[in-house]
């Protein structure tokens, strides 16, 4: 799912080493570890900034949290591009490049030719800095990591890492590496890190995050640079990395250099704290009920704070709901929705309760068929729920915006370590992968005897909330992981008569995205809704007979690729360089997307860079495979 970001991260990481010099050639099978960290003042003078705060030899926070979060992205070539690309360089320098290897010529090659045509064949500087990358030693003739049963290159993992844990943990592994410390170990850096898998039972990554995220946001809040922008302003990004690799690589460590490393003045290191890029990691006393600390060796101690906000739970004032806009009671506005995993199979229609979903996503699957995800936050009180399917990985991430508890019957193995997760809480009527693993709540689904396996499996509301209370899941919103802010509504209705390039649309045909459902919506003029066709024919909720209907529809065009044999897809629902469009009132404009961590919200743009007023009333959300969806 993080694949295309963690390449986009890498390219970050050779962006610094190019810019440090380390491109000299070298033998085949003998290469030094790049232990060289660019000054402040290096920095300074590539992009043009004399804001001695920017550039902190350990971490970028400012970099992350304000310049990529506020800078035009279509800057191309422009510093607004270098910065981005720049984000989490000094971090990934050692984790992604020294460790992993998961980056090759390739794949750098084939950017670089991409960004090429962007620029309509002109280069410029910052593509001369990423040429310059290619000759650069960890992407040629690398040898393997050296690796023991607990250090890889050197670093110590034992913290983090147990092999007979880890072995236990991932049945796949059995097979292929078997009881081999070493070999799990390179697994769990290499795969395992990016994947979520856990590598002991003492410390998870997940939780760890939380706690540094809560603080990154909290200075970020307080920070000058924000709070220049003035009342209304978008919040920060609020996100450590978007890599768990560097998670780890904070906890153990991995990242605290002396400082003879910085050739800039204390002033400047000063500079840094004050604004909240320390080395520990920026935690604001007031967010976390144990303060971190660090020991004499700079890593941090072994029991991480846990944010307030992580651990409570989130009170809602509003009377309107983040869904739809529409008036909600408080109780209602405080209770966690579901994410219901449905099929589109035509033997499987009509679902359950597809109805009440707020929120309603389509995405593709192995097979050549679709499937949906109902987020339906007014679930109370439905006797039959269903029927349900599989769940995909790239759901969760679409899920994880709306903190509900996740809905399915059983998954696949690319879903493990990210389902685990201690932020993840799943009902699941089978075991996750299909093969093994866990089935929290499995006793409170339940089949009928009106159709045939796999279309019979549901759950009621009360088995919800019975699984719930087994497994321990608020059934309230909790903090750290809610966002009360998501789509920005019209204070009226938008008919989007201010784009002069708005086209008219009264049917969005989606027979080139999803060719097995031939999903369909067509505009009625009547009641301002676009009404959702599937098969040919309406497609209806089996409780009231009612044919689905949206004030919203967005077509959201996702990079994608095919994860193996079997025909599995990954996609990327975590980016900020893709496009799509916005339909309602009968009308259709062309949009940008963003999603810069699991549980931001996925925000939408015009072309003009300004946020788009959506209508009150629900949302379809067609995730597109980038380059199937060629507009109204």
């Amino acid at each position: 799912m993080q694949k295309k970001m963690l390449a986009v991260m890498l390219i970050m990481a050779m962006l610094v080493t190019g810019l440090t010099g380390t491109k000299s050639a070298v033998a085949a099978n003998s290469v030094k570890r790049n232990t060289k960290f660019t000054t402040v003042a290096e920095m300074q003078a590539k992009l043009n900034t004399a804001d001695k705060t920017t550039w902190s030899p350990v971490y970028l926070t400012e970099v992350e949290n304000t310049y990529w979060t506020f800078t035009n992205q279509n800057n191309l070539g422009g510093t607004g591009i270098s910065l981005d690309m720049a984000k989490n360089c000094y971090r990934n320098l050692e984790m992604l490049l020294d460790n992993g290897y998961t980056m090759d010529y390739a794949t750098l090659s084939a950017y670089c030719n991409e960004y090429l045509g962007k620029k309509n064949g002109q280069p410029d500087a910052f593509y001369n800095v990423l040429t310059g990358c290619l000759g650069n030693p960890y992407l040629l003739n690398r040898p393997a990591a050296t690796v023991t049963a607990t250090t890889y290159n050197g670093r110590d993992y034992s913290k983090v890492f147990d092999a007979s844990y880890y072995l236990a943990s991932n049945p796949d592994l059995a097979g292929s590496i078997g009881n081999n410390p070493a070999e799990l170990l390179r697994h769990f850096v290499e795969v395992g890190v990016n994947e979520g898998r856990a590598g002991n039972a003492s410390f998870n990554v997940a939780t760890y995050a939380a706690t540094v995220d809560a603080g990154v946001m909290a200075s970020m809040l307080q920070s000058a640079s924000y709070k220049t922008l003035g009342a209304g302003a978008a919040a920060p990004v609020g996100k450590y990395s978007y890599s768990y690799a560097n998670y780890y690589g904070k906890y153990l460590g991995h990242y605290t250099i002396s400082a003879a490393a910085d050739t800039t003045s204390a002033a400047s290191t000063a500079g840094t704290a004050s604004s909240g890029s320390t080395a520990s990691g920026s935690i604001d006393p007031s967010q976390i009920t144990d303060i971190d600390t660090q020991g004499p060796d700079g890593a941090e101690d072994s029991a991480p704070a846990i944010p307030k906000s992580v651990v409570g739970t989130y009170t809602s004032n509003s009377s309107r709901s983040v869904y739809t806009n529409e008036a909600v009671s408080s109780a209602q506005a405080n209770l966690r929705p579901i994410a219901v995993m449905m099929p589109t199979d035509k033997a499987a229609q009509p679902s359950y309760g597809i109805s009440k979903a707020d929120i309603l996503y389509e995405i593709m699957e192995e097979g050549g068929i679709s499937r949906q995800m109902a987020i339906i936050p007014n679930w109370q009180g439905m006797s039959r729920i269903g029927n349900l399917r599989s769940c995909r990985l790239y759901y969760i991430y679409a899920a994880k915006e709306w903190d509900p508890i996740l809905i399915h019957f059983g998954g696949v193995a690319y879903m493990k370590g990210v389902i685990n997760g201690a932020d993840m809480n799943n009902l699941s009527g089978t075991y996750e992968y299909g093969v093994g693993g866990k089935a929290p709540g499995a006793g409170y689904f339940f089949r009928t005897s009106d159709r045939s396996a796999p279309h019979n499996a549901y759950i009621s509301a009360s088995g919800i909330q019975k699984a719930a209370m087994q497994q321990g899941y608020s059934l309230n919103l909790r903090a750290g992981y809610y966002n009360p802010v998501h789509f920005q509504f019209a204070s009226g209705v938008n008919d989007l008569s201010q784009y002069s390039n708005a086209v008219s649309a009264p049917t969005i045909d989606l027979s080139a995205v999803y060719p097995y459902s031939k999903s369909k919506l067509t505009y009625n003029a009547a009641d301002g809704k676009y009404y959702k066709y599937i098969h040919g024919g309406p497609q209806k909720d089996a409780i009231n007979g009612q044919q689905i209907s949206f004030a919203n529809v967005i077509v959201q065009n996702t990079k994608w690729q095919t994860m193996d044999k079997k025909g599995y897809l990954g996609f990327s629902m975590i980016d900020s360089t893709e496009d799509g469009y916005y339909f309602t009132k009968g009308k259709a404009i062309h949009i940008h997307w963003t999603k810069t961590g699991d549980y931001s919200p996925t925000r939408y743009y015009d072309d003009s860079g300004r946020e788009i007023q959506m209508n009150t009333g629900k949302t379809y959300i067609a995730v597109a495979q980038k380059g199937k969806y060629g507009g109204p």
